[in-house]
């Protein structure tokens, strides 16, 4: 890896932010372009050869020159995790969707390093010839020292629940399942650079095949996921693979004024919290989104992919629910 190697600054903390726009210092305008043009110039080319052991997953696309790895904290070098941190940082600034006054206070360059009871993981699809990051989503784990009933009145909330002043897992509490087997979707992002062609329609389905299978390869270990997503991005994928979401209506997110990402409750369309088990049935789903990536389907296009992961949810009707151990309508 390039620049990223040479990387060893701060990460971003929760420094103060003002109430108001935060884009209206010029410095701080200039060091978030400084730092989205710096992690334009990154290259992530090795990054599958170099992880610690097996990828949870790992997608290889020719067709659409991309490939996608999977896996844990500790799988990922030092200097790519860093790159990787950064890659989201850069796009959240792109997006106005972090205080781009508290990046530049606080000198960041990528989000913070984790420091967690159990490992998160993080998905990232790269371009197969630049090594360019063009999609990422992850899975965060529970701040819990040890794992707490789901229900558990001492479980500390997910960042989501927090920001939305929901209980979204206690729905989902059973004996044998802990906090430490919910993991919360982080940053589901594409490239904002990309061009709108077929490489830019390949990657959120590169993402959900990454995910896909690291779940299968987790087993128990994940159980259920939470987090927020808007009606037409994030939630519509995640319903077409499967996932039997419990979409919460009408919250009215926000974060205090100091959190650098008070922003992206700030927006005209706000992000709807949700949660749901892991689909008893996601074998299937993986299968019919892999054989379309890799040429093996008799599939002939995206729209054909997405009517047969659609029929198989409305053919269903209902299907288990493994959090509770029965069914769900």
């Amino acid at each position: 890896m390039s620049a990223a190697g040479r990387a060893a600054g701060p990460a971003l903390r929760g420094a103060p932010a003002p109430e108001a726009d935060a884009t209206r210092d010029p410095r701080a305008r200039r060091y978030a372009r400084d730092i989205i043009r710096l992690h334009d110039r990154l290259s992530y080319r090795r990054l599958p050869l170099e992880l610690t052991g097996d990828p949870l997953s790992l997608v290889q696309d020719p067709a659409g020159a991309l490939v996608t790895v999977t896996g844990r904290d500790s799988q990922f070098p030092a200097r790519y995790l860093k790159g990787i941190l950064g890659f989201r940082l850069a796009q959240y600034l792109r997006l106005n969707w972090i205080s781009a006054e508290a990046v530049h206070r606080t000198a960041a360059f990528h989000e913070p390093l984790p420091h967690s009871p159990v490992e998160n993981i993080h998905t990232v699809t790269l371009c197969a010839r630049s090594g360019k990051i063009r999609g990422y989503v992850g899975l965060a784990c529970s701040a819990d020292p040890e794992s707490l009933p789901l229900d558990s009145a001492c479980r500390t909330p997910f960042p989501t629940e927090a920001a939305h002043g929901i209980d979204l897992l206690g729905r989902y509490a059973r004996p044998g399942l802990g906090t430490h087997q919910a993991f919360e979707f982080k940053r589901f992002l594409r490239d904002q650079t990309m061009p709108r062609d077929e490489q830019h329609a390949r990657v959120p389905w590169h993402l959900m095949l990454g995910i896909g299978e690291a779940l299968l390869a987790l087993g128990d270990g994940v159980r259920v996921v939470l987090g927020d997503a808007k009606e037409h991005v994030a939630l519509r994928h995640l319903r077409l693979v499967g996932f039997d979401l419990h979409v919460v209506e009408g919250t009215a997110p926000s974060l205090c004024a100091s959190d650098p990402m008070a922003p992206i409750y700030r927006q005209a369309v706000v992000a709807k919290p949700f949660a749901a088990p892991v689909p008893a049935d996601i074998a299937w789903y993986r299968d019919v989104v892999r054989s379309y990536l890799d040429g093996t389907s008799d599939l002939a296009s995206w729209q054909a992919v997405i009517t047969t992961l659609a029929a198989r949810r409305t053919r269903a009707g209902q299907r288990p629910d493994p959090a509770r151990g029965g069914t769900r309508r």
